[in-house]
């Protein structure tokens, strides 16, 4: 027997009774103060924004400025991102790169292999012959490439006027990817050598200089490049990142008094009420928004309004901490991915019948239901460690975890490839024969004899009366120039022919009205014919522009061709061309080619934008009738 074991035998043994009664104590856990806390007004925030995205998606007339949500989410992204970096590096003095990439690719990939692998099952059971040209997008999209896809490939984002590309969207997902990879090796860096506050000021800084980016890399006729690129997009990201360096979590609910509470709820009310009036008046369009910081301005009235949600304003906190509201913002990630595929397939018209706005409702519920389903079935569980419980289950290594995540990428990859493989036609067993009452009738090549009467108008003002003469008109001495966007590149043949073999056609796929005065400027100065405008179908049209062309067109008629695009932007556009006409008749006649086409649908095409071959003749025809003989 051991000296330990004798010591014990002398020791006299408790009888039952004789032993304490356990009593448990609830024990608060220690709060970690390196944690970025939850505040419920940011997921408010979140809420306006993707509500502010979908409303300009379904393209309602109030929300002409919804896209300026994306950039609403940038900001937020570089300002929570920046937050748990610096929260890691006040923990453990370093920040793991790889873990953060890691943590990140679990909260949003999952959910993006979903919608890209759904959105190419449907196009594949309803749309099979579309499907086959989607592997590009889908591979761009699952690569956080997309926003440089989409400028190699000259797509427009919101000037399709067929069915768009489901992954369209995905773009600013893609900005945000790249970005997750590069902050955190340049914050590490920056943070070392200036500190918090001068790495705030060199982030700002470089948002300073992706602004310029923008603006130099901003073409009206072809605005991809400063709407989709890396660099022209980071300033938000940037804008977030500088105030998280200055607005840090202890600093959130520090004591204040009620003048300095008053004044950051004055300050974020402001920027809010600012957010939601660009939300409506904004338009992507607009030079002013590339050219003189647009983007720069919304990241900084963001930044404004969440610091005031965070804690310093008490009634913004408030405000966006509703319960529906913070609801929505912890879902506006599927509520982003999945909206735009489900809107694209579900297209008012031409895909479901009924009225615009009971389609537009079933869309939105379409969208909210997915949305939930994968929130509650998909990010959740895997947020909360579903996928990191499994690799511990099958005692996996971080070797074996690796080539296990390379084997799911492979499958996803190939499940892209055969989704979207090209259709294999479908022949008949036997052929029928070949009957003369089966031959479909060869389509027309020459216009019929007889076509609408041209809606080219003067104001009502000018119109002669029994009473009145008609006002005489300057004559159109010279070849004419037309000035035009894919509509009128398409009309080539038919513009020359009615007005004349000297006509120059002037048309570019995309074009925008921006540039019509410095173009019909550049004509004017070596021509003397009337001038044509067939512009306005790819965005809106300023009032300014307009001036602008009439201007620059001296004393040569001028004639404004209004447009018929199912688009928000068509009566507006068309109301700002017929005033013009107002103001500056004689001189200027307005062509109404929106009641043409409603007065006859199939001068159109499918796409329900560009004429036909008999349309072009129409139009053509009303053209010629409004210039003087």
């Amino acid at each position: 027997m051991s000296l330990l074991e004798e010591h014990r035998s002398e020791l006299p043994r408790p009888r039952a009774g004789d032993l304490p009664r356990a009593s448990p104590v609830r024990v608060r856990p220690v709060p970690n103060p390196f944690a970025v806390p939850h505040a419920p007004g940011l997921d408010g925030l979140r809420a306006l924004a993707v509500l502010a995205v979908l409303a300009y998606h379904l393209d309602l007339t109030w929300a002409g400025g919804g896209f300026l949500g994306v950039e609403v989410f940038f900001t937020l992204s570089g300002f929570l991102i920046t937050q748990l970096l610096s929260a890691e590096l006040r923990r453990h003095g370093r920040i793991g790169v790889r873990a953060f990439a890691l943590a990140r690719a679990r909260r949003l990939v999952p959910a993006l292999v979903a919608c890209v692998l759904g959105t190419l099952l449907l196009f594949r059971l309803l749309l099979p012959a579309t499907a086959s040209g989607l592997r590009g997008d889908a591979l761009s999209s699952l690569f956080y490439v997309q926003n440089w896809h989409l400028v190699l490939g000259g797509v427009p984002y919101a000037e399709s006027f067929e069915r768009p590309g489901p992954f369209l969207h995905i773009w600013s997902l893609a900005v945000e990817g790249q970005l997750y990879v590069l902050w955190p090796l340049l914050f590490a860096g920056v943070l070392a050598v200036l500190g918090r506050r001068r790495a705030a000021f060199a982030a700002l800084v470089l948002a300073g200089v992706s602004a310029v980016a923008t603006a130099w890399q901003f073409d009206p006729d072809a605005s991809g490049l400063a709407y989709y690129a890396t660099d022209s997009r980071a300033s938000g990201f940037l804008v977030g990142a500088a105030t998280a360096l200055l607005w840090t979590p202890e600093r959130w609910d520090r004591p204040r008094s009620a003048g300095t509470r008053a004044v950051y709820d004055l300050v974020g009310v402001a920027a809010l009420v600012a957010l939601l009036v660009g939300f409506t008046v904004a338009s992507e369009f607009s030079a002013d928004l590339y050219e003189h910081g647009g983007f720069l301005r919304t990241a900084l009235l963001t930044a404004a309004v969440l610091v005031a949600a965070t804690g310093a304003g008490p009634a913004v906190r408030g405000l966006l901490s509703v319960r529906l509201l913070t609801a929505i913002g912890r879902r506006s990630y599927g509520i982003y991915l999945y909206h735009w595929p489900i809107l694209v397939l579900t297209r008012p018209g031409a895909d479901l019948p009924g009225p615009v706005w009971l389609v537009d409702c079933g869309r939105v519920l379409a969208t909210l239901l997915v949305a939930e389903a994968s929130y509650r079935w998909l990010e959740t569980p895997i947020r909360r460690g579903a996928i990191r419980r499994m690799a511990q289950r099958a005692r996996l290594t971080r070797l074996a975890s690796g080539a296990v995540a390379a084997v799911v990428a492979a499958l996803v990859v190939s499940a892209v490839v055969a989704l979207t493989r090209p259709a294999e036609p479908t022949l008949p067993l036997a052929a029928p024969p070949a009957t003369t009452s089966e031959a479909p009738a060869p389509a027309p090549t020459t216009p019929p004899a007889t076509t609408p009467a041209p809606a080219a108008t003067q104001p009502a003002p000018t119109q002669p009366t029994p009473t009145q003469p008609a006002p005489t008109q300057p004559a159109a001495t010279g070849p004419a120039y037309v000035l035009g966007d894919s509509i009128a590149l398409g009309s080539a043949d038919a513009l020359t022919q009615a007005l004349g073999p000297g006509t120059t056609v002037d048309a570019k796929v995309g074009r925008q009205y921006a540039g019509a005065p410095a173009a019909v400027r550049a004509w004017a100065a070596a021509h003397r014919g009337p001038v044509v405008v067939d512009l306005g179908a790819n965005g809106t049209v300023d009032a300014a522009d307009v001036e602008g062309v009439i201007t620059a067109a001296g004393d040569r008629p001028v004639v404004l061709v209004g447009v018929s695009v199912p688009r928000r932007w068509q009566d507006p556009n068309n109301r700002v061309l017929r005033a013009a006409a107002e103001r500056h008749a004689p001189q200027v006649a307005f062509v109404d080619w929106a009641a043409l086409v409603a007065r006859d649908r199939s001068v159109l095409g499918p796409d329900g934008v560009h004429p036909t071959v008999r349309g072009r003749t129409v139009l053509a025809t009303a053209i010629r009738a409004a210039l003087p003989s």
